[in-house]
């Protein structure tokens, strides 16, 4: 959900449990645990009195950036360890995997 956040912009509640096919109030709950850590804050919508919208805070943002950083260390380290053949199998995986979620099935 953060990751959602940060790529697409604030969310209502109801947005984001449709996107992570969650109930709304499971969602709820959820978004209350990270508001608690300051991870995420809540804001007027512009157009709709009623809503709020959930957004990343700037600590929220760092976190990402410092778990996807740490992801890919793990990654490279792991990636590391695999001698050329493995390497080689790996990376043309990842190729056809790129081709499918491309939509490219040639």
């Amino acid at each position: 959900m953060l990751g959602r956040l940060e790529r697409e912009g604030p969310a209502t509640t109801a947005d984001l449990a449709r996107a992570e096919r969650m109930r709304p109030q499971s969602m709820g709950t959820t978004i209350a645990a990270l508001e608690e850590m300051g991870l995420v804050g809540r804001k007027p919508h512009p157009t709709d009195g009623r809503q709020v919208y959930i957004e990343l805070t700037a600590k929220g943002t760092a976190v990402r950036h410092r778990v996807g950083e740490a992801k890919r260390t793990w990654l490279a380290q792991a990636i590391a360890t695999l001698d050329d053949a493995e390497r080689d199998t790996l990376f043309a995986a990842g190729r056809i995997i790129r081709r499918l979620v491309d939509g490219d099935r040639s």
